[in-house]
């Protein structure tokens, strides 16, 4: 791979150009007959252990801490209990992306928001964009102003974008199903006065009275909604495992396919994850495997395969007969 250019290391490359595959397998027959030695760290904390610390079994923990000023609005799981403040769990992440960047670039004109957003990073606002569509969503038993029956009548023309009863399918339309109704009032009528920019809303809007954006958003109000389709990431434990099924126990290969984790170093390890999930290392399998895994997954993953026992492994070639006719 170093030869073909498929891994890009200009040291290895001028290392392993000018072996041929006769020197090739004699190098890697030495290197196979080493015993393995666990490298000695500062921090000999058991793999099992670290797959349990430091909030490995929350795939969100990187972003309780960027959440926390969410939570007093919008409640710990996205589903809000204030009157007037939106619920954000059913919203596809695509969804949920766009409306931040409206709210920094100042798409929908709201000071706090745009405050709030701009001191997250794009890794932090993806993550809570996944957090809260995996959510189960509630709607509001909450009083409203409004007729759902006419509201039913009016939520008609809506359905092509955000479905019958609210529930949108598309990955760029929000769900209305169970949103606050004082909220969804609320933005309906910042399209009609342009604070928040939208071409199709601001005619959807347009000509609807104060009454009937109130009948509409108690419709929505009182459907229910749905969870969106979106899977929950995995956590460093479950990731473990999955490296397992290739890479065997602890990281100790007993496959000559896949290389041995167990006892590799640790800033190797992490560098090799973060080349696959940039497609700098050619491999369709482990681009897959990496591409999801955040800063702070592959730091763990890193940390405990580094810290497992390697194991010798021989591999003897049986002889066999030719089956006789």
């Amino acid at each position: 791979a170093y030869q073909a250019r498929e891994r890009r290391n200009d040291d290895m490359y001028h290392a392993t150009g000018f072996l041929n595959d006769e020197a090739l397998l004699a190098v890697s027959a030495y290197y196979a007959s080493l015993a393995p030695v666990l490298r000695s760290s500062a921090d000999d904390t058991a793999g099992v252990e670290i797959a349990e610390q430091e909030g490995a079994g929350d795939p969100f923990a990187d972003i309780r801490g960027a959440m926390k000023k969410c939570v007093k609005c919008h409640g710990d799981d996205g589903n809000a209990s204030g009157s007037g403040m939106p619920n954000l769990t059913a919203q596809d992440p695509e969804y949920f992306l766009s409306s931040m960047q409206a709210y920094a670039d100042g798409g929908r004109s709201h000071k706090l928001m745009r405050k709030l957003v701009a001191d997250l990073d794009e890794q932090s606002l993806s993550g809570m964009a996944v957090f809260y569509a995996v959510q189960e969503p509630r709607r509001k038993d909450k009083a409203v102003e409004g007729d759902a029956q006419k509201g039913a009548a009016l939520a008609e023309p809506c359905a092509t974008c955000h479905g019958d009863d609210g529930n949108a399918g598309g990955a760029d339309m929000p769900t209305l199903a169970g949103q606050d109704a004082r909220y969804f009032a609320k933005a309906m009528k910042a399209y009609q006065v342009g604070a928040r920019q939208h071409e199709k809303m601001f005619e959807a809007v347009e000509k609807l009275s104060e009454a009937e954006i109130a009948d509409l958003a108690a419709f929505y109000a009182a459907q229910q909604p749905v969870r969106r389709n979106v899977r929950t990431p995995l956590t460093t434990s479950e990731w473990i495992v999955r490296c397992e099924r290739c890479h065997g126990i602890d990281g100790n290969s007993a496959d000559p396919r896949f290389p041995m984790l167990a006892g590799q170093d640790e800033t190797y390890l992490a560098q090799a994850l973060q080349a696959y999930a940039g497609n700098k290392r050619s491999s369709t399998a482990m681009h897959a495997m990496a591409d999801p895994l955040s800063a702070t997954d592959i730091a763990r993953l890193a940390r405990h395969f580094a810290t497992q026992t390697p194991k010798s492994v021989v591999y003897m070639q049986l002889p066999c007969e030719e089956p006789k006719e």
